[in-house]
């Protein structure tokens, strides 16, 4: 009997209670929304097994500030301030009063920066580490998988590759040096969604479809692709040339790092050619880095790396729970 991978859990599911009595929101995409009669609540749940989802050096207040990072992250690609959490946790039996006070100051930190509240929860036994949290926030609009069209500029908010080295440093122990080691270690320990560059986005209208990437760019954009009824062409590799230089001289393959690694928690978006200028500025006047790797084509799901002399598909692949 085959046993099905992530997806194809999820599509079964979706197939089966997928349909919902109200058109405003759609099973499957970052967050969900739920109409009211003040608004719009908008929700998202992640959950977190110390076993799958924690790398070797990761400490407990930071597999902590993780559980939540996730639901930031998917409320960064709908361009959407969080609230409120609430955390369900599966606690070992050997579990000791310092480790329960280290998830309290993960879980803090991670309130702290984000500007929001731990709501509630519940507490049970599991055998290992197991954290659910599930977040809310309100906004009567949010950004949409669907909503791109040939002609955008295809956009991320940084640079990609530190996440997957970093999990080869401390996994495999991946022999690198200096800063570009620190940087990759410290993105797995301590990823940090853009989402203050998203609110400000946001505040302009300026995505027309986004997702988060923590999955990995090339699932990212094939989600994209298919939700949207597009393609993309891929121009320009986001990462910098200190970390191709690094991958190159450990003998790792350039393109499936930055492509398919997974754990980068970026935001991968489409942004109207009219709309590219303020975009810009907006994200000069906040800090962060908007760079431009490519476009939205009609050449419907075809998702395409020019390297300048020839055009290669990127497979669909990415980071999948049980394959």
């Amino acid at each position: 009997m085959n046993k099905p991978d992530e997806q194809e859990i999820i599509n079964i599911l979706l197939k089966k209670v997928g349909s919902l009595s109200y058109s405003s929101s759609k099973m499957g995409d970052d967050v969900s929304v739920l109409p009211t009669e003040k608004g719009k609540l908008i929700i998202s749940t992640d959950m977190l097994v110390r076993k799958t989802d924690a790398p070797q050096g990761m400490k407990t207040w930071q597999i902590a500030r993780k559980s939540i990072i996730g639901c930031v992250s998917d409320f960064a690609a709908k361009g959407v301030q969080p609230k409120a959490s609430l955390l369900s946790l599966g606690i070992p039996n050997s579990a000791t009063r310092k480790e329960i006070n280290q998830l309290a100051n993960g879980f803090k930190k991670a309130t702290d920066e984000y500007n929001l509240d731990i709501i509630g929860g519940d507490t049970n036994e599991a055998d290992d580490l197991i954290i659910d949290c599930c977040m809310i926030g309100f906004s009567n609009k949010i950004v949409r998988r669907n909503g791109a069209v040939p002609g955008d500029k295809l956009v991320v908010t940084g640079f990609f590759g530190y996440p997957p080295l970093g999990l080869k440093v401390l996994q495999e122990s991946l022999n690198i040096t200096g800063k570009i080691k620190q940087k990759a270690i410290s993105s797995i320990l301590l990823p940090t969604p853009k989402l203050k560059l998203a609110l400000a986005l946001g505040e302009h209208s300026i995505f027309s479809s986004s997702i988060d990437s923590s999955d990995g760019l090339a699932l990212s954009l094939h989600q994209l692709a298919e939700v949207s009824e597009v393609g993309f062409e891929v121009s320009k590799m986001p990462a910098d040339k200190s970390m191709i230089d690094t991958i190159d001289k450990v003998g790792l393959d350039v393109k499936d790092i930055i492509f398919h690694g997974g754990e980068e928690y970026e935001i991968v978006a489409t942004i109207p050619k009219e709309k590219w200028s303020i975009a810009q500025r907006v994200a000069s006047n906040i800090g962060f880095p908007l760079i431009e790797i490519g476009k939205v084509t009609n050449d419907t799901t075809q998702i395409l790396f020019d390297d300048g002399e020839s055009k290669h598909k990127i497979d669909r692949k990415g980071w999948v729970h049980l394959s």
